[in-house]
């Protein structure tokens, strides 16, 4: 009976944190549409066409894209953290965001075209990121997580002194280039573009809502996985596959944009519990919250000047992040 109500009341602060958030980020999401350089007002977007023209050939797929990575972010964050066992685990912190930030400075530093495209650069070097990682996790000190999340953070810094190089390599313009894609800004993305990380975005948070008990249960082991039933292996393959190829093509969009895949997954969890099948529509919405907030605030703090999105998600990410740490011994069941 005590469970169950337990229970009835996680439930009920799940459903109206997911509301609560929904109306915010629907509040923040139309005044991201209407601020900027140059502010509109509802009226003018019935009546004036060059608001119409600004609103939704340019800041509206704007801030649909600051969503779509702010979601796809957490989301991932919180399947590398069920996986790993650890709150560290990030997409950033595995070296796969790294790898793919390599790849596209390289393809910046030969001046992009169609030979040193960045997104096929980017989604190459996160390929090359999980293929070393997972090798020396075999070959060097076998499969446990807690190595592979080692080797990740040692790759990571691997990658991040190869990006120092190149930046010192390269001459004034280039080096501006990497630097400021560096930084992680959102950029305004076409309509077909949009579309295809539209699908990619969905394609991981439908993947990971189905596989929500099995993340559940590897949150205590793969013995214990195993004897549910769960393939753990196959299922971190696979997951950690299909979302980095998703964490390659946002880094060849718009750049390391750290500390979402961090704190908003493990900050949920504090709030709604353990059970991904809360946790995977919170921390989508609770992401796209932070990026789009973040992403507003660069545009209007010093305009016409823009801060790169990534400037502020690591301003509030990292006190965040040290808070949750200290409270990280309180865990929601």
């Amino acid at each position: 009976m005590i469970k169950d109500l337990f229970k009835a009341k996680i439930v009920l602060r799940t459903r109206s944190l997911f509301l609560l958030l929904l109306i915010l980020l629907g509040i923040v999401t139309l005044a991201a549409v209407l601020l900027g350089a140059t502010q509109y007002s509802p009226i003018q977007l019935l009546t004036d066409s060059q608001a119409q023209l600004v609103v939704f050939e340019l800041r509206l797929p704007r801030v649909l894209f600051a969503l779509l990575v702010g979601g796809g972010l957490s989301v991932i964050g919180a399947a590398y953290q069920a996986l790993f066992r650890n709150q560290l685990a990030s997409p950033f912190s595995l070296g796969v965001s790294s790898g793919a930030a390599l790849g596209a400075s390289l393809s910046l530093l030969c001046g992009g075209g169609a030979l040193f495209d960045v997104e096929a650069c980017a989604i190459f070097g996160a390929a090359i990121s999980i293929f070393l990682i997972m090798l020396l996790s075999k070959t060097v000190v076998g499969a446990a997580r807690d190595s592979l999340l080692l080797i990740g953070v040692v790759f990571s810094f691997f990658c991040s002194s190869l990006l120092t190089l190149i930046q010192y390599l390269s001459d004034y313009a280039q080096l501006f280039r990497v630097t400021r894609w560096m930084m992680g800004g959102v950029p305004v993305l076409s309509w077909s573009a949009l579309g295809i990380g539209a699908i990619l975005i969905g394609v991981v948070v439908i993947w990971l809502l189905k596989h929500h008990r099995e993340l559940d249960l590897m949150l205590f082991g793969d013995d214990i996985a195993a004897i549910k039933g769960v393939d753990g292996p196959r299922l971190f393959r696979n997951t950690f596959i299909l979302t980095s190829v998703v964490v390659g093509w946002i880094v060849a969009q718009c750049g390391v944009i750290g500390f979402v895949g961090i704190v908003v997954p493990a900050a949920v969890r504090l709030l709604v519990g353990l059970h991904h099948r809360r946790v995977i529509p919170v921390a989508f919405v609770s992401g796209a919250l932070l990026v789009v907030l973040c992403d507003l605030l660069g545009r209007v703090v010093t305009p016409p000047f823009e801060v790169p999105a990534g400037v502020f998600t690591a301003v509030l990410g990292g006190p965040v992040f040290v808070l949750l740490l200290i409270r990280g011994n309180r865990r929601v069941l």
